[in-house]
């Protein structure tokens, strides 16, 4: 052990491109939060890698109550190579604007999935009693700094599993930004969210979340309700005793007694939230929260292993 370098490796079942999109595309949704991994406490800090090269990662934390947020840059991309690896130089907050490390991430096709492999180098350069070590002595530092690069790639493996248990998420998120346009026009991919279900030809000043989930599954040839209305999805499937990422959510809206509800994906709980991944969410498909005590069913499809 030189003290320069950290390796963490896992396997992940399932191919490159899908390991390389999970670890950069969706980076917020398996870095584990905490301020050992993160300066932003769960709710206010969100992870980003800009997929490119010289795209930055880096973490905004929201100030508590504002709309402000102040930013954190890590890292920049050096080399970009989809799906097989990416570059990156890595400087920590207490870094010295001369010093830098360098975070490498490898994919390669193996045994049906995917061999992970990280890379932190060029520990050596910077000095024993820099602040980024706590003081820990140099083997201790590097065997510790492993062990936190594995505990991040476990979390990707358990959301790259995810992620292949419910192969509709990725159709839903590749439409991350369609939304509703103003009065007087209509966007006619929320037309074809429609075509679908019962409100065919309508156009986007009809609610849609119904129908974007049932255009989402249409897309791997799952058939859903064909209605438009949400809490036609209460009957729809399995029932699940608690959630699953790609789960259906199907909440009550205005009050628990009334007809009306919103229907989205599930992805993951955030304090006493429900973190949704669905369509007309703020007037588009995005991610959004809703409080969990909304929640009236949590629906699997049928006959797909949950």
């Amino acid at each position: 052990m030189t003290g320069d370098r950290v390796s963490a490796s896992v396997f992940v079942d399932a191919p490159p491109d899908i390991a390389f999109e999970v670890f950069t595309e969706q980076i917020d949704s398996w870095w584990r939060h905490g301020l050992k991994f993160r300066d932003g406490a769960r709710g206010l800090s969100v992870l980003h890698l800009e997929a490119k090269l010289g795209g930055r990662l880096f973490e905004t934390i929201a100030a508590p109550g504002s709309d402000v947020a102040h930013v954190v840059e890590t890292g920049v991309v050096t080399e970009w190579n989809p799906p097989h690896g990416l570059r990156l130089v890595w400087r920590g907050g207490n870094f010295a604007p001369h010093e830098l490390t360098t975070v490498s991430v490898d994919f390669e096709p193996r045994r049906g999935g995917t061999q992970v492999t990280l890379v932190h180098a060029g520990w050596a350069a910077l000095p024993p009693d820099h602040p980024v070590r706590h003081g820990q002595p140099v083997p201790r530092f590097i065997a510790s700094t492993g062990l936190w690069w594995s505990d991040l790639l476990t979390a990707l493996r358990m959301r790259v599993a995810d992620e292949r248990a419910a192969p509709w998420l990725r159709i839903a998120r590749a439409e991350i930004g369609v939304r509703s346009h103003p009065a007087g026009s209509s966007n006619p991919r929320i037309t074809d969210y429609h075509a679908g279900t019962n409100i065919a030809g309508y156009d986007d000043k009809a609610n849609w979340c119904s129908s974007f989930v049932q255009w989402t599954l249409a897309g791997i040839g799952i058939a859903g309700t064909g209605s438009a209305l949400a809490r036609s999805w209460l009957g729809w499937g399995e029932p699940l005793d608690e959630p699953r990422a790609g789960c259906i959510a199907v909440l009550w809206r205005e009050d628990p007694r009334s007809w009306k509800g919103h229907v989205g994906f599930f992805l993951r709980f955030d304090g006493d939230d429900v973190v949704l991944l669905g369509g007309n969410q703020l007037e588009a498909v995005r991610e959004h929260r809703y409080p969990r005590g909304q929640v009236l069913a949590w629906r699997w499809p049928a006959n797909v292993a949950a």
